[in-house]
């Protein structure tokens, strides 16, 4: 790195900014995920399976 032209160091400072950026923004999407999930299931809004069949079930409709 320290034999790179300054346009390429440049480009190397640009991408490491936006994928930083990028990985700041999914962290804070994903935190709010789970805080919003763990509100939902103190709030005593979680869906409850009488067996892990039935679990499995409802996790795989959708496929």
């Amino acid at each position: 790195m320290k034999d790179w032209s300054p346009e390429r160091r440049a480009q190397y400072e640009a991408r490491k900014a936006q994928f930083e950026a990028e990985t700041a923004t999914a962290e804070l999407t994903g935190q709010a995920a789970t805080r919003a999930a763990i509100e939902e299931l103190e709030a005593g809004k979680g869906a409850r399976f009488p067996s892990v069949d039935a679990l499995m079930t409802d996790l795989h409709d959708g496929d």
